[in-house]
C-alpha cells in the first residue's frame, strides 16, 4: 500500500473531522483507490491490499459524509461529519480546564547548586569553555524581547553594568546561560562579538554588555558539577523533560504573548493567535529569521508517528492502523534571511529586476514585523532553530498544496505533542 501517513483532525465543536493523507507516490499513478467511510473505520483499498484505520475509541463516523474531496500529486484530504459519544465539557468547565492549566511556557532553572564547583563544557567535542568556579549565584536574565531602558523616563541605570554576572554567577534564560567573559575568555575563540569553541570550532553564541559577557546557547554545552567531595558529575545545563525542544519554543511563544489581568488570571483564553519573530544567528554569522503566525494551541489530533510499514498485512491483505492522540499547534511560516536591498543602478535582465523586487519585498515584509510592538521577538540557537524549520517542512507535507501554501508564501504546518 502507498499509503504512508495518516493525519485527522477532530474538532468536537464543529462535529467533523478532517482527515490528510500522505502517499509515497504520485496519486496519479495510481490505478485504482476506494475510500471506504464506517462508523468505526476508514478503509483504503487498492487492487488486492487495503489499509483499515480503526476510529471507534475517538469517535463515530457517520457514513456518506464525506465532503471537500482533494487530491494532489502525493496528498489526498476530505471532511467527515462525526458524533463523539460520551459526557463532553460544557462551557464552563472548559474555562475553568483553560484555569487551572499550568504554566509550561516558564523558563526552567538549570539543575545548578548554588554552593558548587562548576565548570562549562563543550557539548560537541567535551573541551572545557570555563575555569572552575564557585557558583554562588543563579539568577534567570531579562528576556531581551523589550529594551529594558525603555522602562524609565529619565536616564536609568547602566545596565551594562548592572546586568553583568560576578565571576561567581550563572545567569540564564531560555536556551542560553550567561556567564562573566573572564571565565572564558582564555579558552573560546572570539570573533566579531561571536564565540567558538577553541579546539572544534563550534559556534556556541555571542558576547554582550559591551564584551563583558557571553551568551551561550545551552543547547551547545555541558555541566561539569562537584558537590562537596563527591565525584565530579556532567550533565546539561538544563534538566531534559519529556517536553521537546520545539514544543518548549511554541509553549515559551505563547507564555510571553498571553495577557493577564491584575491578579494573574489569563484574559481572553479562548484567543490562540499569535504572531512571533525568530531569530537565529549561525556560524558564519548570518542572521535568519522565521515569521510564525501560531492559529491552534490545543488541536486535537490522530495520526500514526511511523510511515505505515509495507507489505505486513494480514491473511486477507489488510494492514490494520492504530492511531496515537496528540494536541498540536497550528500555525503558519515563513524562512526569510536578512538580506540588502540591491541598488545604484539598474538591472540588467528581466530576472534581475525580479530577485531584486523579492529580495526588497521580503526586507519590507522583515521590516515591517521588526517595527510592529504588538510582535513578540526570540532569539534562538541555530541548532534549535534548524530543527524547528525541519519539523514544520515536514509536517506541512501532510497536508495539499491548495491548504499548504498562502497567497503570502507562508505554509502551513504542525508542531505535534503529547497533551
Amino acid at each position: 500500500m502507498s499509503l504512508r501517513f495518516i493525519c485527522i483532525e477532530v474538532r468536537q465543536s464543529l462535529r467533523c473531522a478532517n482527515v490528510f493523507l500522505q502517499f509515497d507516490h504520485s496519486l496519479t499513478e495510481t490505478e485504482f483507490l476506494k475510500i471506504v467511510v464506517d462508523n468505526d473505520a476508514l478503509t483504503f483499498r487498492e487492487y488486492s491490499t487495503a489499509t483499515r484505520v480503526v476510529l471507534s475509541k475517538y469517535f463515530t463516523a457517520e457514513a456518506r459524509t464525506i465532503s471537500n474531496l482533494t487530491v494532489e500529486e502525493c496528498n489526498a484530504s476530505f471532511r467527515l461529519t462525526i458524533t463523539i459519544d460520551g459526557d463532553q465539557l460544557t462551557a464552563k468547565d472548559a474555562a475553568k480546564q483553560v484555569k487551572n492549566e499550568r504554566r509550561v511556557g516558564v523558563t526552567p532553572k538549570p539543575g545548578v547548586t548554588e554552593g558548587s564547583c562548576i565548570q562549562v563544557l563543550c557539548k560537541n567535542c567535551k573541551c572545557e569553555l570555563s575555569t572552575t568556579f564557585e557558583c554562588q549565584r543563579v539568577r534567570e536574565f531579562p528576556s531581551g524581547s523589550i529594551d529594558i531602558s525603555e522602562f524609565f523616563c529619565h536616564h536609568g541605570p547602566n545596565f551594562d553594568k548592572v546586568l553583568v554576572p560576578l565571576i561567581t554567577d550563572l545567569f540564564y534564560g531560555f536556551q542560553f546561560a550567561v556567564l562573566n567573559v573572564e571565565l572564558v575568555q582564555e579558552r573560546v575563540k572570539l570573533k566579531d562579538k561571536h564565540v567558538y569553541c577553541r579546539r572544534c570550532l563550534q559556534y556556541l553564541g555571542e558576547t554582550m554588555l559591551s564584551d563583558k559577557a557571553v551568551k551561550l546557547w545551552t543547547d551547545t554545552l555541558l555541566l561539569k558539577q562537584r558537590l562537596e567531595e563527591a565525584e565530579s558529575i556532567i550533565t546539561n545545563i538544563f534538566v531534559e523533560t519529556e517536553i521537546t525542544p520545539t514544543c518548549q519554543v511554541l509553549y515559551k511563544i505563547i507564555d510571553d504573548t498571553q495577557v493577564n489581568d491584575a491578579v494573574g488570571e489569563l484574559l481572553f483564553p479562548a484567543i490562540q493567535f499569535c504572531k512571533v519573530l525568530l531569530e537565529a544567528t549561525f556560524p558564519n554569522r548570518q542572521r535568519k529569521y522565521m515569521l510564525l503566525q501560531v492559529l491552534e494551541k490545543k488541536l486535537e489530533v490522530l495520526r500514526n508517528t511511523k510511515p505505515l510499514a509495507h507489505g505486513s498485512h494480514n491473511n486477507n491483505n489488510v494492514l490494520q492502523v492504530e492511531m496515537e492522540q496528540f494536541k498540536c499547534f497550528k500555525l503558519l511560516y515563513r524562512l526569510l534571511d536578512e538580506t540588502e536591498d540591491e541598488g545604484g543602478g539598474e538591472a540588467k535582465t528581466e530576472d534581475k529586476d525580479s530577485d531584486a523586487s523579492s529580495i526588497s519585498s521580503d526586507n519590507l515584509l522583515l521590516k515591517t514585523w521588526k517595527e510592529d510592538m504588538s510582535i513578540h521577538v526570540l532569539k534562538v540557537s541555530p541548532t534549535l532553530f534548524s530543527t524547528l524549520l525541519d519539523e514544520l517542512d515536514d509536517n506541512a507535507l501532510l497536508l495539499p498544496e491548495l491548504y499548504r501554501y498562502t497567497h503570502d508564501h507562508f505554509q502551513l504546518s504542525y508542531i505535534f505533542y503529547k497533551d
